[in-house]
């Protein structure tokens, strides 16, 4: 019996190492091992690119995709992660900051759990811990992003962020930063200029927010036309109403061609009390409907002016027409 016993104990010894040496073969299978993702030594690559529209620096992380850090004219600061495939499963993934292996620091530490969403751009990250990633691997330390993977079982993602040439990079995506526009053309496409009664002249707000538009148009060649349309409130006589809002649309016309923007690129139209935009029973509703709008196009004008509508003025870009049948 105890010889039997023994051959037992010998056959399990067997049975164990031959599934240590499988392990060994197939960790994945035997561990919760992870897939890292991290771009060799020798080939990390930080690359700024920037305009005065967008600044970006970026950093493509092998068999991974592309780690994103980006600001637009008038936006804060982003992160995020491209990837060349969904790897990732929705959920909350791990920020680790971590010192480099020729670091004499040992230590690591959770910066942040983040969104993941299964797409193939998993994570983004807003303002503020942005700076704080940027700020720890300006200091030399490594990130990574850990999480479940889409199809992998008891497995963990691992991204990893190099620090390795990072810093004259991130100079250069300062240096971009500080040339930006203060808008970008979502926040320039359409404005709207209010006025106190019977003014008509443009008050130092106004003048400010047309500044800006200018300032954008004058690097982006693509705004091809200005539609400027002048509005009143109710009070008063519809003929007067009709003339003031004439006077307000030619005077920010007129701004507008004092700051260089040629004439044929701009479309003056006024309408008097008419498409009021709030109720001109309040004075809050009166204040709304006193107001020239201001909106950009990156298409030529293709409006038709009829003869005989005095609420309608073209610039020299734009010929009067008599759309009647002949």
């Amino acid at each position: 019996m105890s010889l039997i016993k023994h051959k037992a104990s010998i056959a399990k010894i067997r049975l164990a190492r031959s599934l240590v040496g499988a392990c060994a073969l197939f960790v994945g299978a035997c561990a919760h091992a992870s897939i890292e993702y991290a771009t060799r030594t020798e080939a990390v690559k930080w690359q700024t690119q920037g305009s005065k529209f967008l600044c970006r620096l970026s950093h493509e992380v092998e068999g991974f995709g592309e780690a994103v850090f980006e600001k637009e004219a008038g936006e804060q600061t982003r992160f995020y992660l491209n990837s060349q495939m969904p790897r990732m499963k929705t959920g909350q993934a791990a920020l680790i900051v971590r010192p480099p292996a020729w670091s004499s620091q040992s230590s690591q530490n959770k910066l942040s759990m983040v969104s993941v969403k299964e797409s193939m751009m998993p994570i983004t990250i807003g303002r503020k811990l942005s700076e704080r990633m940027l700020a720890e691997l300006e200091s030399g330390m490594l990130l990574d992003f850990k999480r479940a993977p889409l199809y992998g079982g008891s497995q963990t993602i691992q991204v990893t962020l190099s620090s390795i040439g990072f810093r004259n990079s991130h100079q250069r995506y300062l240096q971009c930063q500080g040339n930006l526009l203060t808008a970008n053309y979502k926040q320039v496409k359409k404005s709207t200029l209010l006025y106190d009664n019977d003014d008509d002249d443009l008050k130092d707000k106004a003048k400010k927010r047309l500044d800006q538009i200018i300032a954008y148009v004058n690097e982006d060649p693509e705004v091809k036309t200005f539609y400027l349309d002048g509005h009143t409130d109710s009070e008063g006589i519809r003929g007067e109403n009709l003339l003031k809002s004439q006077r307000r649309t030619e005077k920010v016309m007129d701004y507008l061609i004092e700051q260089g923007i040629d004439k044929d690129k701009i479309v003056a139209r006024w309408h008097g009390e008419r498409y009021q935009v709030s109720s001109n029973r309040t004075p809050k509703g009166r204040s709304q409907n006193r107001r020239v709008t201001v909106r950009l196009s990156k298409e030529d004008p293709n409006i038709l002016v009829k003869s005989g509508e005095p609420k309608m003025k073209s610039s020299g870009l734009l010929k009067d027409k008599i759309n009647e049948k002949k």
